[in-house]
């Protein structure tokens, strides 16, 4: 998964602890070591996020990688959501209490999805137990908070895994490695959304509890697989217009557009919440060609807990990274190339599948993941309060 880009970085990156000395008020959190060739066993802290329900199947299927030991039942939190979770979907596997997951369980794995705004609080206190996490996004309000958790991780060496649902899917990846690796020439302008039309009729209530409202929610998973391209370079500018969607109340952030500027390239990226979250689209233009994906998920094959039934608009079986060149640039061509993927049954399924190669020791875990993600963060957050 963008290995391109996160191989350069362990050898920028890595880090050695030997030697250390522990004082007696050294840091009580311990370091992390990989499990060895087993399964891992996974506890689901939290099911009230909008992908709970989803991370917890794709873990049901991974039968070789992962252990389900139990879940944690946050659904009496008070926190924001746009409806409470059916508790039914995780019968069958053990209801656990938040303090015996950390002091009796002891699982190889935690996987965080409880609200938005609960998000890195939670983390945090995993963090510091020591244990390896998939934290769902975003990632709060706060970059100081999260960047204190991932430092805590780092230096501990402990796996931190972000949702950004995209990370495993083969034709973004694709398109990205293509505009990275200079095939279209100097990359400048990039437009993409992530539309939908999922939460009524309490989105609006929903999306302003949050800064930037969709930009906040959905943003980040556009600027996470849009860095790579500039080698994680940050941007020279970000900000947001923020609009209500047709038919919201004038109040409501539930429209949003986000331009961030590199030296030489201009990103654009939209999210309406009246959209038709199957047709998500991306472009990447360059000087000698551009790239096409769209749709770029077969939706019938994602799972969420407040999406309306729109699997008559999902139409493919396979996605196409359609690649137009001015000249050809081996082993592509002049003008049109299609690039197929199978399109995956699973949105959640690959990362969480190479998480758990991570924890047994089979690859590392890159610490150039942990700078990438926070800023990630820094501009998702820059998108929201930089509003024109």
């Amino acid at each position: 998964m963008r290995a391109f880009l996160w191989v350069a970085l362990w050898g920028a990156c890595a880090l050695s602890f030997c030697g250390c000395v522990l004082g007696p008020d050294a840091d009580p959190t311990p370091q992390w070591k990989p499990i060895g060739n087993r399964k891992a066993r996974v506890v689901l802290w939290g099911i009230v996020h909008n992908h709970a329900q989803g991370k917890f199947d794709a873990l049901r299927k991974l039968t070789n990688d992962y252990e389900i030991v139990g879940w944690v039942d946050d659904s009496a939190s008070k926190a924001m959501r746009m409806r409470d979770p059916n508790k039914k979907h995780y019968q069958g596997y053990p209801l656990l209490q938040p303090e015996d997951v950390l002091t009796r369980v002891k699982p190889d794995l935690i996987v965080v999805e409880v609200s938005n705004s609960e998000l890195v609080d939670v983390s945090m206190k995993i963090a510091e137990a020591g244990y390896p996490m998939h934290m769902d996004k975003p990632l709060g309000v706060s970059p100081e908070a999260y960047r204190r958790m991932s430092d805590l991780c780092e230096a501990h060496g402990i796996p931190l895994q972000i949702g950004y649902m995209f990370r495993a899917n083969e034709a973004i990846n694709c398109a990205v490695k293509l505009a990275h690796d200079g095939v279209i020439g100097e990359v400048f302008a990039i437009d993409a959304d992530l539309n939908h039309s999922y939460g009524y009729p309490k989105y609006p209530t929903y999306a302003a509890a949050y800064p930037g409202g969709t930009a906040y929610l959905l943003t980040c998973h556009a600027i996470e697989w849009a860095m790579p391209i500039f080698d994680d370079a940050m941007p020279r500018r970000t900000w947001s217009v923020i609009k209500p969607a047709p038919g919201d109340p004038a109040w409501a952030p539930t429209h949003t557009l986000t331009c961030i500027e590199w030296e030489k390239c201009l990103a654009t990226f939209r999210v309406c919440s009246r959209g038709t979250q199957p047709c998500r689209h991306i472009r990447i233009d360059g000087t000698d060609g551009t790239i096409e994906l769209e749709p770029v998920e077969d939706f019938r094959k994602v799972k969420h807990t407040t999406g309306l039934d729109e699997r008559g608009l999902s139409r493919v079986n396979k996605l196409v990274v359609k690649l137009y060149l001015k000249k050809d640039k081996p082993p592509y061509h002049q003008g049109l190339n299609n690039i197929e993927f199978t399109a995956p049954d699973d949105r959640y399924a690959g990362q969480l599948a190479e998480l758990a190669r991570i924890l047994r020791g089979e690859i590392p875990n890159p610490p150039g993941l942990y700078a990438h993600d926070i800023k990630v963060h820094k501009i998702s957050l820059d998108a929201c309060y930089n509003v024109k």
